[in-house]
């Protein structure tokens, strides 16, 4: 008899908990995606978000989550129009300052859970929203602490640049490290030489910098600086700060770092050089010949044949095929940048 008790109680709590769950979750529906976007373009979604805005005042947390709840209930609208329109009024806030939003009506967007759902574009049996709206939310909130950090750095840079140094090192923060970043293109150039003297000091104990000596490089055309990123410079930050020197720099600069780089980087900061630099230079003669030379070499031999085999003209098919016969490492290697750039001259001559 006590263990039945026991059950029926158990049986009371359990129907009871996923009542109150139902009552809080409207239950979420899959849809395929054409489905979903035809029923969403079937209102005027713009008309329902200019409503929502055009509350007397968005600070009001109260006035726009009522209309943000009449909207979600809206039982004239499909599912994915009411989430289109959620997320739309959603995005526009982006343009908005922090203190125009009440707290209230971001937290309450951002933990909205998205009840038109459709299969993953690459993996159809997981199902994920088509409006995400709990993302667009949480999009903008950073967005906003980036600006925060932004206005921050601003103030650092013309007081005290070495604590913009020390605070962007000390911070795993991604948006108050990103917004430091965002401050240094707004920045007076003494100032950001003075950063970027600071952050060079403290670089070979602390490779995290890279990102930050890799913008303010780009910013102030230091050669010097650019050496020591491909010495010391490690991870994402790395690579993007390549990207955006060569992008910034005179061809004939980037080309002498990156002999810099071969003759004296690590040899993945080398590699990654020659993968990032190489397209741009790949007509310089003397790149060329050097990257042939170093076909032999243990450590950069098969990033430069990869380099190679990316430029389909003749002068460097010439050399490649001067190198390929026999079995030595250097031949292994030119005879496989012939054998990709066979496949890219035919590409070039298939009509």
């Amino acid at each position: 008899m006590k263990n039945h008790l026991v059950l029926v109680t158990i049986f009371c709590l359990f129907v009871v908990t996923n009542t109150a769950v139902a009552a809080n979750h409207a239950p979420s529906t899959q849809w395929d995606r054409s489905s979903a976007m035809a029923a969403a373009r079937s209102v005027n979604i713009d008309k329902a978000v200019y409503e929502i805005g055009n509350v007397s005042s968005l600070a009001d947390g109260e006035a726009t989550l009522r209309q943000l709840k009449l909207l979600e209930t809206r039982d004239d609208w499909p599912q994915p129009a009411r989430e289109a329109a959620l997320y739309e009024f959603t995005r526009s806030l982006a343009g908005l300052p922090r203190e125009a939003v009440a707290v209230e009506v971001m937290q309450h967007l951002q933990n909205y859970r998205a009840q038109t759902l459709v299969p993953h574009e690459d993996h159809g049996n997981t199902l994920v929203p088509l409006f995400n709206i709990r993302g667009a939310a949480t999009g903008i909130e950073n967005g906003w602490r980036r600006m925060e950090f932004t206005a921050d750095a601003v103030e650092l840079l013309k007081t005290d640049p070495n604590r913009l140094v020390s605070g962007y090192m000390e911070s795993v923060d991604h948006n108050r490290r990103s917004g430091y970043l965002d401050a240094l293109p707004l920045a007076d150039i003494v100032d950001v030489t003075a950063v970027q003297g600071s952050a060079l000091e403290q670089f070979e104990e602390n490779p995290g910098l890279t990102r930050l000596i890799g913008t303010t490089a780009v910013i102030t055309g230091d050669i010097i600086a650019a050496q020591q990123l491909l010495i010391s410079g490690r991870g994402a930050g790395l690579a993007a700060a390549l990207r955006q020197l060569d992008e910034s720099l005179p061809a004939s600069e980037t080309a002498a770092l990156l002999i810099y780089a071969i003759q004296n980087a690590p040899a993945s900061n080398a590699s990654l050089a020659i993968a990032t630099w190489w397209p741009r230079l790949r007509h310089e003669a003397d790149i060329r010949d050097l990257l042939v030379d170093k076909l032999a070499d243990p450590a950069l031999g098969a990033s430069a044949a990869l380099a190679l085999a990316q430029s389909p003209d003749m002068q460097t098919i010439k050399a490649l095929q001067d190198i390929a016969s026999g079995n030595s490492t250097a031949a292994r290697r030119a005879q496989m940048a012939l054998d990709i750039n066979r496949d890219l001259l035919a590409g070039e001559v298939r009509p």
